[in-house]
């Protein structure tokens, strides 16, 4: 059923579990990481986000949805291996 909302945008989300090694989730044992930039996303930021064996890499945008496995490309290189 169709209800009036009114106007809004809305964001799209990509998010990798990317699996690493216990030496590498060192790294993360208390620290997180966020990027911010035109090339990880023009209005949002990209994340680096531990969890318990693997990190969580990803980012968002509203202004350019269709782009948005071009901005997951761009925070999985500016994040690199650690």
């Amino acid at each position: 059923k169709a209800m009036d909302a009114g106007e809004y945008n809305f964001a799209i989300a990509f998010q990798e579990r990317i699996k690493i090694t216990e030496d590498q989730m060192a790294f993360y044992e208390e620290m997180a990481e966020m990027y911010v930039g035109d090339d990880v996303s023009p209005d949002f930021y990209g994340w680096v986000f531990p969890k318990y064996d693997h990190v969580g890499v990803g980012t968002g945008t509203v202004v350019n949805r269709p782009a948005i496995k071009q901005y997951q490309k761009a925070i999985r290189d500016r994040a690199g291996d650690k």
